[in-house]
């Protein structure tokens, strides 16, 4: 009988596996920012100019239709502000905030496509410290838009 162990014929170094890991992990990287470029790429226009407006505002665009495979569902444009809390309470001073949402409309009119879309969604948002945030919405279609951005 013999006490000889078998050798192993051929190993993976650990510098070959690291190679590996930073490898997966820039493609990766490259994968997020291809993606976030494509997702905020046609929007960016009127982003920028809803930052130069309200500069604290953090603005976010998105569009595009819940549940795209069915044609029950508009097609949405919706751009989600935020209100510093030294400004107005978007709750309850709903004047304010129709007359921000409207500005944010004319924004949108000038500086997006807005024909490709039935419907435009403003949400104002407040960070409250130590609560929950306040948050005000109003949609309308494109056409109820037109008359009181007039």
């Amino acid at each position: 009988m013999s006490d000889e162990i078998p050798q192993q014929t051929k190993s993976n170094s650990g510098r070959w596996t690291v190679v590996v890991m930073f490898g997966f992990a820039f493609t990766m990287i490259g994968l997020l920012f291809a993606y976030w470029e494509f997702y905020t790429a046609p929007f960016r226009e009127l982003q920028y100019a809803i930052a130069d407006e309200y500069p604290e505002s953090s603005p976010r665009v998105v569009g595009g239709q819940h549940k795209s495979h069915k044609e029950d569902f508009p097609k949405i444009l919706r751009v989600v502000v935020y209100v510093p809390q030294e400004e107005f309470n978007p709750e309850k001073e709903v004047e304010k905030s129709e007359s921000r949402a409207a500005d944010l409309a004319r924004l949108a009119f000038k500086h997006q496509d807005v024909g490709e879309y039935e419907q435009l969604d403003i949400v104002l948002l407040q960070k409250v410290p130590e609560g929950s945030r306040r948050r005000w919405t109003t949609s309308k279609s494109i056409e109820e838009w037109k008359p009181i951005l007039q």
